[in-house]
């Protein structure tokens, strides 16, 4: 059996891993991974362009691709963090923190994959035609971009615990609860990445870019910062209590 303090340490690490998990996925899936501007492959190229891409930039995209599949990793331990967290407020059916482990689990499995086939594009693309490289390019942004309603989901059940929670100290605020609703349903609009391949709403567009991942990553390291919070509270609050229990026991024994 664990120990208290050892079970609070293990919370505290997983309610901050939220905030590592952003850092280390914008370091490998944007930076090394060349999946954010100004380095990602603008969604006009031409099959031979996609191809000469990816063989240029084979190890560099493998590299960071590999970072970005751990650090989703983390992310799916995050979420399970935020859902425990979710689960201790809730009363009754506890149905927001599984819609939110759901969703923040199934988010992380988008990044794994994700990760993997862009991995397998860097390795393979200069032995594969130009044209079967641009289809597996796109299926990976569509596959990647398009499970988007996992993460609506996700910030849906937050948004909506944030909403509903009237306690005195809530997990979170209610401002948190409706910026997460606004975000979540902004997120709607990735599901136009096949219809638009320049403008704003192409994968490395002004707003399916720009806006999503921004707002994404902002409000992640937000709920982390959250959860962090709560558990320190909550870990004062028993200090407190147990520091009384032992003044009592003092009196008592006087």
């Amino acid at each position: 059996m664990l120990s208290e303090t050892a079970t609070n340490k293990i919370q505290m690490w997983f309610a901050a891993s939220g905030i590592f998990c952003v850092i280390l996925y914008v370091i490998g899936w944007g930076v090394i991974g060349m999946c954010a501007p100004p380095w990602i492959p603008k969604a006009s190229m031409s099959a031979q362009e996609l191809m000469e891409f990816y063989r240029d930039h084979s190890f560099r995209i493998m590299v960071g691709q590999t970072i970005a599949t751990f650090a989703a990793g983390v992310f799916m331990v995050f979420s399970c963090q935020v859902a425990a967290q979710m689960w201790q407020r809730e009363k009754g059916s506890h149905v927001l923190s599984m819609v939110q482990l759901m969703g923040g689990v199934l988010t992380g499995v988008a990044g794994l994959v994700g990760g993997m086939m862009w991995c397998a594009l860097a390795e393979f693309a200069g032995t594969l035609d130009p044209n079967v490289v641009r289809f597996f390019h796109f299926f990976t942004w569509y596959a990647f971009d398009g499970t988007y309603f996992v993460t609506v989901m996700e910030f849906g059940a937050i948004g909506l615990m944030g909403l509903i929670d009237r306690s005195e100290t809530p997990l979170f605020p209610r401002w948190t609860g409706v910026l997460a609703a606004i975000f979540g349903v902004s997120y709607i609009t990735l599901a136009l990445l096949p219809f638009d391949h320049e403008g704003a709403f192409s994968y490395e567009g002004a707003w399916n870019w720009y806006w999503v991942w921004i707002t994404f990553f902002f409000e992640v390291m937000w709920i982390s910062y959250c959860c962090i919070r709560d558990l320190q509270r909550k870990q004062a609050v028993a200090q407190t209590q147990a520091r009384g229990q032992t003044i009592g026991a003092e009196a008592l024994a006087q």
